[in-house]
């Protein structure tokens, strides 16, 4: 396999950039080991390159990431119990967002390195989970802005511009490196053609759509590795 090219490594290799940015940067209010946390992510880099030139078959890829998983649980367990909930509360008012931002990255990344064994097995084509995902709840940012929570298995901040989005609704959620907009922070994305698909399927599950579904992941994940 060519592991020196494949997306999903190409993602988890920028994913821990992402990771350590935010460890280094966030002012998080709490108390955590966080020398020790930047000092897994530092071990990490070199787990990922042993991932990333390794050529094995992806058969035999969940040897190869075994360390890499080991680390995440490590690093977790620096951040203190119930890490995420405690800094956003702790957080001062100014701070909520870049508080909300530095701990969306975080989950996304741990959770992008964590499962990167999965996606090789299973031969992702884009760097990210897409997901079955339930509306939970709508409201408007602006008259051309929604931002929507929802379940897939844990819940999540979507943003998005399609304003026929309900209660309900379910829908294919591309997990993607967190944005903020109106001072709310996006952790994925609606996978559409003309408009957000509505799928059928069990919630928390990979989601099955077409590939022209796909199209601005592709674009969103290429601008990812990008910058």
């Amino acid at each position: 396999m060519d592991t020196q090219n494949n997306i999903n490594i190409l993602v988890a290799e920028k994913a821990l950039e992402l990771l350590k940015k935010a460890l280094e940067s966030t002012r998080f209010e709490g108390v955590w080991k966080k020398k020790e946390a930047l000092q897994f992510s530092d071990l990490m880099k070199s787990d990922i390159m042993a991932i990333k030139f390794s050529y094995t078959e992806k058969e035999n890829i969940s040897e190869i990431t075994s360390p890499l998983k080991d680390k995440i649980i490590n690093l977790q367990s620096t951040l203190g119990e119930n890490w995420s909930s405690t800094f956003l509360s702790n957080a001062k008012k100014e701070n909520k967002t870049s508080t909300k931002m530095g701990i969306a990255k975080i989950i996304f990344a741990m959770n992008t390195l964590y499962s990167l064994d999965k996606r090789i097995k299973q031969d992702n084509k884009y760097g990210v989970d897409t997901i079955v995902g339930k509306i939970l709840s709508v409201s408007k940012v602006s008259d051309s802005l929604l931002v929507c929570n929802v379940d897939i298995k844990r819940a999540i901040t979507v943003l998005t511009n399609d304003m026929s989005i309900k209660n309900g609704d379910i829908v294919a959620v591309s997990i993607l490196p967190p944005r903020e907009l109106y001072g709310q922070v996006s952790e994925g994305m609606f996978c559409g053609i003309h408009g957000v698909l509505k799928i059928e399927g069990e919630v928390g599950n990979m989601a099955k759509i077409p590939i022209e579904g796909y199209k601005e992941t592709v674009n969103m994940i290429q601008d990812f590795l990008k910058h």
